[in-house]
């Protein structure tokens, strides 16, 4: 069934409520360079921030969740938008997302871009994400994770080789888990030099 014919069904409050996950597009009317007009369509939607952690022994927590864009199960780094608790402060997102979705308490995040976003699909979508290194000092323990009613998750805890070889493997579907992940481990001097 298309968006379209969704909307114009029956639909109940709450299935009405759910049309904020719906996907948002627009339209930009360009001009290309021999002059002629182009119409071009992306998508519209909230930024969000990664956060990578290596924990002790080199262990890294990974989110795995259902995604029914791909109906598969997507792996990554935790994830999440910001909210009015963060006051506008994306190593506040990163950070309190971390928390929420794994129970674990970081010490702090680093933004690996400098607070600069990156693009997900510069020809598709106008979405960004944040990549952060979250820091964990000392032994870790696990609390209970806090998740929105909309989360479907489990947090899985894989060797760093183990990850290394899912992104390898194609295992890994999300582009914004691979960068995290890269420029992690290049900010943690665990890349070989080229």
């Amino acid at each position: 069934m298309s968006l379209e014919e969704y909307i114009a069904s029956d639909l109940t409050e709450e299935q009405r409520g759910e049309l904020k996950f719906a996907p948002k597009s627009e339209v930009v009317f360009l001009k290309q360079p021999n002059g002629h007009p182009f119409t071009g369509f992306r998508s519209v939607g909230k930024n969000w921030a990664t956060t990578f952690a290596l924990l002790p022994g080199r262990y890294v927590p990974i989110v795995a969740e259902w995604k029914h864009g791909t109906e598969q199960i997507s792996l990554v780094p935790p994830s999440g938008v910001m909210n009015k608790s963060d006051s506008g402060s994306w190593e506040a997102c990163a950070k309190r997302e971390f928390e929420e979705e794994t129970g674990m308490v970081l010490e702090s995040v680093e933004s690996l871009t400098g607070n600069q976003p990156l693009g997900v699909s510069s020809r598709q979508s106008t979405m960004c994400f944040y990549p952060f290194l979250g820091n964990i000092d000392g032994p870790h323990m696990r609390g209970q994770s806090k998740l929105d009613v909309t989360e479907h998750l489990k947090l899985v805890v894989i060797s760093l080789g183990d990850w290394l070889s899912l992104i390898e493997g194609g295992w890994v579907l999300d582009q914004v888990g691979i960068t995290t992940t890269y420029l992690a481990l290049r900010r943690l001097h665990l890349l070989r030099e080229a």
